[in-house]
């Protein structure tokens, strides 16, 4: 079997080999990581299986090539994404509670199904890059990040809440007054996160 870490071939103990696809990733994690990379892509007898469960998942495989990006890289290319979501989500969530303001459920529900999607995308993205970054919630300075969280997730508790009631108008008003405003507080966050990319990794 050979096993690569992008072009540099990794020199396995057997141990290592007979514990599985499992073992040989996360020896290949160690490596990567310590020289602040990150897997993106596993690619097994020249074919890309993509996350790490699908990897797991194989029975066989006789070349495993780990190709890595830069911690940084890869994390700077995650928030600038987020960057210019949020612009669109604002705008988004501005679009939906005027629907429902109008009674325009179904185009309403079926845009905020959409907004869902991505909050919880961008928290997502958020808590990974956290982690290689090294940050905490706790260290985060704009403000109570954990208060703000919980802000957030209680304005979702309310709306799907209201939703099930059926009042448009309380709708629009806990998407104007309560879940815009924690996405704008949440974004402080982001662009303070976005700032430490200039210092040393933790």
């Amino acid at each position: 079997m050979r096993v690569r870490l992008d072009d540099v071939e990794l020199s396995l103990d057997d141990g290592v080999i007979d514990g599985g696809h499992e073992a040989i990733y996360e020896e290949a994690r160690k490596k990567a990581r310590a020289s602040r990379r990150v897997i993106i892509d596993i690619i097994v007898d020249g074919e890309s299986v993509g996350e790490e469960d699908a990897f797991f998942s194989l029975s066989g495989g006789l070349d495993i090539r780990f190709v890595t990006q830069p911690i940084r890289d890869l994390v700077s290319e995650s928030m600038d994404e987020g960057k210019r979501y949020f612009v669109s989500l604002k705008q988004g969530l501005d679009s939906i509670a005027t629907l429902f303001e109008e009674s325009n459920v179904h185009d309403a529900q079926a845009k905020f199904a959409q907004a869902i999607d991505g909050i919880n995308w961008l928290l997502g993205v958020f808590d990974k890059s956290c982690l290689l970054l090294g940050v905490t919630s706790g260290s985060l300075r704009s403000g109570d990040y954990e208060k703000d969280l919980g802000d957030l997730n209680q304005a979702l508790t309310e709306l799907a809440s209201s939703m099930e009631s059926g009042k448009t108008m309380s709708q629009a008003y806990l998407i104007r007054e309560k879940l815009a405003p924690s996405i704008e507080r949440f974004s402080v966050y982001w662009d303070e996160v976005a700032a430490l990319l200039g210092a040393p990794l933790q």
